[in-house]
Parts: C-alpha cells; structure tokens; sequence
C-alpha cells in the first residue's frame, strides 16, 4: 500500500514509486549529458505557461535530433496526471528527456528510443525576504560561447553551472552573472537578467547566448503593459553599477531582485519600485490565468 507521502514518478508511460523508478546505466543522457529538460511550477493545479514550456522543448529537439516518441497534447496529460498523481496543486516539475540507451560511443545511431520522465513535488512559498532584501551577486570570469547552439537550449549539460555554483558558495553570495566570449552580459546561472535605469528595461539579447526564458518572455509583455522603454541587446558588465534596479527571472522563483553585486549596492539593498511592480502584475497574471 502507497503511504500518502511517498513521491510518485512518471517514467516512459508509467507511474512508480520514487525508489522503483529506474533509468538504464547505457542510457546517454547519463553517459554524456545528452538530453534536455524543462523546470515548471503550478499555481493551484494548472501549469503556468505549459506551452511555451513544450514548445521550447520540441524545438530544442529538433535542434539536437532528438524525436520525441509524444505529442504536445500527450506531455500535458502525462505532467497533469503526476500532479494528480501525487496529490499536488502548487508543485515543481520537471521534464526530463533523453536520448536513450546505447553502449558507450558518441555515434547516436542506433540509440533506443528516448527515455522521458516526470518528478513533482510540493512548492513551498518562498519566503517574503528574497523578494523583499533580494539576493547578492558577483561577475564571473567564466565565459559563455554565445555561438554554441548549447546555449539557446536547457540541455543536462550543466557541469560548467556546479562549478560556478562552488564558486559562489566561496564567495558567500547566491547567484553569479555570466558573460560571454566578447565580454557581454548573458544570463545568471539558472535565470535571465534584467536592468533598470529609470524608464529603460534592459536586458541581454538572444544573440548573446542566452537561454529565451519563459519568465523572461513573459516580463517583457508585461513590461509593454506599464510603458517601460525594452532594450534588448548588447549589455557590457560595467552597466551593472549604472543601473536603478536589477532583478532576476526564472520559473520556480518568479522575479528576484539583486541587490548587491561584487560588494557594490544596488538600490540601497532592497528591491525597486519597477521589479516591485512587475513582480506584482506577474503573480496576477499567474492567478488569472489559474482560473482559466
């Protein structure tokens, strides 16, 4: 009998327990990193931006030769029904695909077809404070190679971020910016970037190398909406310590504010009116379209 909090797991059709779930130790998204994924969150049962989610997924895909064995329609029915599954409405979820299993060798032909699996769980609330007093940064001196097809998909090639992710541990603060080979703002380690100086939203453009965040897609619309000026190109690091406001965007934690980035201050350590207000119409807009 399955105690109520036993985490379920979907895995290539079915639904196991936590423990029974099992992946191949041939399959190459262990071996080499080959696969994508997508981080989602619920708002009372309903999959914020779920199409943009799988749209980004089959396109990635694509990009990568990898032929989904499912429909857009059948990952919306599998991701619902491990909600249910787990007796979850406010959850994370991820969406992993991989390649499939194949003995060791960086020739894909002949890999099984791909291996898919779903893990939820329940997501807390963040607490008040990170959007309140934000989050400190740092510059890295790692380098994005904003011409690496890599970097406009969310591959399982993430080792460059663990490392990055020691890095900042060591310096005591929670998020490192990245640049790319010539120099120019990318992204933060699992979010898009955004800078505020007075009327202008900045952020860096999808020639930069960086990921097109679903959260970053959708703090533009919004940013239309309160009549901000968008730039979206080439920011160079020393802009940083020009701007109002910065903030950070991700799925799971929504917008976050940066207030402080290599020992500098950034709008007196504490979140801005313009990442105030986008923050806010963003969480209406998770709310309305939770009832839809």
């Amino acid at each position: 009998m399955r105690r109520k909090k036993d985490q379920i797991v979907y895995i290539n059709g079915a639904f196991v327990l936590k423990d029974k779930a099992k992946i191949s130790v041939f399959d190459r998204g262990l071996l080499y990193g080959d696969g994508l994924f997508e981080t989602m969150r619920s708002y009372s049962g309903h999959v914020f931006r779920l199409d943009e989610h799988l749209r980004r997924l089959f396109n990635s895909s694509k990009i990568v030769g990898i032929k989904i064995p499912f429909s857009k329609k059948g990952l919306k029915e599998a991701i619902y029904k491990t909600l249910k599954k787990n007796d979850l409405s406010d959850a994370y979820i991820r969406l992993t695909v991989t390649r499939g299993e194949k003995e060791a060798g960086f020739d894909i032909k002949g890999a099984s077809k791909p291996n898919i699996f779903i893990i939820t769980r329940l997501l807390k609330p963040y607490p008040v404070s990170l959007y309140n007093k934000g989050v400190r940064a740092i510059v890295s001196s790692v380098r994005q190679n904003e011409s690496s097809v890599l970097c406009s998909i969310k591959s399982l090639n993430y080792l460059d971020r663990i490392l990055i992710k020691n890095d900042i541990k060591r310096n005591k603060v929670e998020e490192a910016i990245l640049t790319n080979t010539k120099g120019y703002i990318t992204e933060v380690i699992t979010s898009n970037i955004f800078l505020v100086k007075g009327n202008i939203l900045m952020t860096p453009g999808l020639d930069s190398g960086i990921l097109p965040g679903i959260t970053r897609g959708v703090v533009l619309e919004i940013a239309k909406k309160l009549k901000l000026n968008v730039k979206c190109g080439k920011i160079l690091p020393k802009e940083i310590f020009k701007a109002d406001e910065i903030f950070l965007t991700n799925s799971v934690k929504e917008i976050v504010p940066v207030v402080e980035v290599n020992k500098r201050r950034i709008n007196r350590e504490k979140a801005g009116k313009v990442t105030r207000s986008i923050h806010k119409l963003y969480q209406e807009l998770t709310e309305k379209e939770s009832k839809i």
